[in-house]
């Protein structure tokens, strides 16, 4: 009712009307005036003296009410989060007084209604609210409960602000990484595509170029995508490079063996005749010279034994103790071949270059 009656002085202002009728049948009308003052006035104030005399004109009653201020009052000065700084405006016992006029008629069962009407409601107007009244966690200005609050929520902020920057930074280093790292994969796939467009097309002299400035190069991945471009360049000269360079680094190279459809002794002779194995003791790359020991443990005549070659090209020939391996480059980077042994069925070779 208190917050009621204040927010319709607020609203109403100057020249506020009050009217209700009151319980009381005895009294005077001017007992009746004072009686619905003090119930239309806010919980806030206290009425301390009300004058009721007869107006100069009518029925009407100049009213003048003498009130004082109950509880302390205040006004929002700012606003954190859920906390609502307050600044003070008046103090217990602030005087006001009420000025107007007020009409009674009596009912008939015996009860005074009073319209009451202010001249200068707004006088209350100016001395704020109580705090229970203002909105949020109140905390009032200037206390120390209020400087302790602020420097608190002023050490969150700084902390919240340092958090979001350090985040952000974090997020900008992120994305710097990131960014550099794509660019490096980007270079790197525009240097691998290089390569290869180079190895695959253009003059053999300027393949050939490419192709030992890479291999001369510490970049092992580089160096066998070279290989492998040059294995695939349909070009014996480039290609030979590559088949040197991969003798070159071979200690011990298996050769897988196959039956042909011609001979039907071959499945009986392939499945005696066991792993066939090139070890290479020494490769001439200038050359292409190749000797060590092939073999093939089965039989006799295909024990492992000396066994001495060449590179000629795309095609590589290997001799041992009655046997020889005769193999060449296929476009599935393989070396196929046969593999004849003097008093066996020739069998199909494959050397798989990995």
């Amino acid at each position: 009712m208190a917050q009621a009656a204040w927010r319709g002085l607020a609203a109403l202002g100057f020249g506020l009307v009050l009217a209700g009728p009151l319980q009381a049948a005895d009294g005077t009308p001017a007992d009746a005036v004072r009686q619905h003052v003090a119930r239309a006035l806010p919980a806030i104030w206290a009425v301390e003296e009300v004058a009721v005399d007869p107006a100069e004109s009518g029925s009407a009653l100049r009213v003048a009410a003498r009130v004082k201020l109950a509880k302390p009052t205040f006004v929002v000065d700012g606003r954190d989060g859920p906390y609502t700084f307050l600044r003070p405006v008046a103090e217990p016992g602030v005087e006001k007084t009420l000025t107007g006029t007020a009409t009674t008629t009596r009912g008939r069962d015996g009860t005074w209604a009073v319209k009451l009407e202010w001249s200068n409601a707004d006088v209350l107007d100016s001395l704020g609210k109580p705090a229970g009244e203002l909105p949020g966690q109140t905390v009032v200005t200037g206390t120390e409960e209020a400087k302790a609050l602020r420097a608190r929520l002023d050490a969150e902020s700084k902390q919240r602000l340092a958090d979001e920057q350090a985040r952000r930074q974090r997020e900008e280093e992120e994305l710097a990484e990131a960014n550099a790292a794509d660019h490096a994969v980007q270079m790197r796939a525009d240097l691998i595509n290089d390569i290869r467009a180079r190895l695959l097309g253009g003059e053999r002299a300027a393949r050939i170029a490419t192709y030992e400035a890479v291999l001369g190069g510490n970049d092992t991945a580089l160096r066998q995508i070279a290989i492998e471009a040059a294995l695939q360049s349909r070009d014996p000269v480039l290609a030979n490079l590559a088949l040197r360079d991969w003798f070159g680094r071979k200690k011990v190279i298996p050769v897988v063996l196959y039956a042909t459809k011609e001979d039907p002794n071959s499945e009986t002779v392939l499945r005696n005749l066991g792993p066939l194995t090139l070890e290479v003791q020494s490769f001439n790359p200038a050359h292409g010279n190749i000797a060590g020991k092939m073999g093939a443990p089965g039989y006799s005549i295909s024990m492992p034994s000396a066994a001495s070659g060449y590179l000629a090209q795309t095609e590589l020939t290997v001799h041992s103790f009655g046997c020889a391996l005769t193999v060449r480059l296929t476009e599935a980077q393989t070396l196929d071949g046969l593999f004849r042994c003097q008093t066996l069925p020739t069998l199909i070779a494959r050397i798989t270059l990995d």
